[in-house]
């Protein structure tokens, strides 16, 4: 089994247990009575979890090695899933979300072990099985978190905790230590902070991948509460979801995931296919500017949306913008990287992600409070406008000096 199929395996095994419970935090959350802003930073408390701790799994990982950083963070995490199932109020919710946080390096080191094993020119290739990965996981994942409410409250968490440490077993029989990793990288401080925000390429492009996960973490916490507010029929609910039962809330859930279930089916097919012929053809430097357009045309559409026909319309675009943008972002930002320290630089795009995911889903959560269960999408649509706009830029800076890369 090669290196690229193994580590995909072994992340796609954990993201199915990722998808499992990421979806149902804004059903779980409701029954407990959580506002949309609580929602928000319930969301956020793993990312600023993975905003403190990334560089320093990355760090490790150039030090011991991709393999027992990437095994250990799975075991971790499946403990957190542990804990998750049996949260019965939202103080443990939080508490299972920050434990997942500090172990969640498996992502950030499935990249740097990507990029140990791969030339920079098919980079994008195997960032885009990554992002195959998480929209797999992401499509199955809710579908079966939701279904598993049926059965007990418990049921989802157990068997996300089962799929992590599935994949830990899986990995800790079949997966290899790169020979090309990284060797006792320096320490990753202030210093080496301003050596990659001093590199153009890669702060520039840093940058347009923390608009386009800020936005869609927003997209991500809130649309269920979204849907249950001006389309309660599409989740099973006959009333506006203020007015819900916990059963009711509950029932939902299941709704949410097959939802959910459709946009990862697009993504999958994006970053696991299309993009393979995409990346050869165009350029990342092109991508990069027809992602963040796309997802900005999504978000507007399902903001504006007058029916649940026109949200699905927009749920198939989003995908798409998403699923062009994440693997050619990420395949950059590794080819502006020094070779010998990837880790420690992926482990820090890790934390500028992990401060767009915590950043993100608050400030959603209060525009709904606030100005209505629209307002979070416009938000995310003009963000992704901006990035668009960088986006153009960088092509006409870089787009040479890649080429020649």
């Amino acid at each position: 089994m090669g290196p690229l199929l193994t580590v995909f395996l072994t992340v796609f095994i954990d993201l199915l247990g990722f998808g499992i419970v990421i979806p149902l935090l804004p059903v779980y959350s409701k029954a407990y009575q959580a506002s949309e802003t609580t929602l928000g930073v319930l969301f956020a408390t793993f990312s600023a979890m993975q905003l403190v701790f990334a560089p320093f799994w990355g760090r490790l990982s150039d030090r011991v090695g991709r393999r027992p950083v990437l095994i250990g963070g799975l075991v971790g995490t499946g403990g957190s899933y542990l804990l998750f199932a049996h949260a019965g109020s939202m103080e443990w919710l939080f508490a299972s979300r920050a434990l997942a946080g500090f172990f969640g390096a498996n992502l950030a080191t499935a990249q740097a072990y990507i990029a140990d094993v791969t030339d920079p020119k098919d980079r994008a290739k195997g960032m885009g099985l990554i992002g195959a990965a998480f929209g797999i996981g992401f499509t199955v994942g809710p579908l079966v978190g939701g279904e598993l409410t049926g059965f007990s409250v418990h049921a989802p968490g157990y068997a996300a905790a089962g799929l992590s440490f599935a994949a830990a077993l899986f990995g800790f029989f079949n997966l290899k230590e790169p020979v090309a990793k990284a060797a006792g990288s320096r320490v990753y401080g202030m210093e080496q902070i301003k050596t990659a925000l001093s590199t153009p390429r890669f702060a520039t492009v840093l940058l347009l991948n923390f608009l386009a996960i800020f936005a869609f973490s927003g997209f991500e916490a809130m649309f269920t509460r979204y849907g249950l507010a001006r389309f309660p029929g599409e989740f099973g609910v006959p009333v506006a979801i203020e007015h819900a039962t916990v059963d009711q809330v509950m029932a939902s859930a299941k709704y949410a995931g097959r939802y959910l279930a459709f946009i990862g089916i697009v993504s999958a097919l994006m970053q696991g296919g299309l993009i393979r012929r995409l990346a050869p053809r165009f350029g990342e430097v092109r991508l990069i500017v027809v992602g963040p357009l796309l997802l900005a045309i999504s978000m507007a559409m399902i903001g504006f949306a007058p029916s649940w026909a026109l949200v699905l319309v927009g749920c198939v675009v989003m995908p798409l913008g998403f699923g062009v943008n994440n693997p050619s972002v990420n395949s950059l930002l590794s080819r502006s990287a020094p070779e010998s320290e990837q880790g420690a630089w992926l482990g820090f795009s890790q934390s500028a992600a992990s401060a767009a995911r915590m950043t993100g889903p608050p400030l959603a959560g209060f525009c709904f409070d606030r100005f209505g269960a629209s307002s979070p999408f416009f938000v995310a649509a003009a963000v992704y406008v901006l990035a668009t706009w960088i986006a153009v830029g960088y092509r006409k800076r870089f787009s040479s000096s890649f080429a020649t890369s």
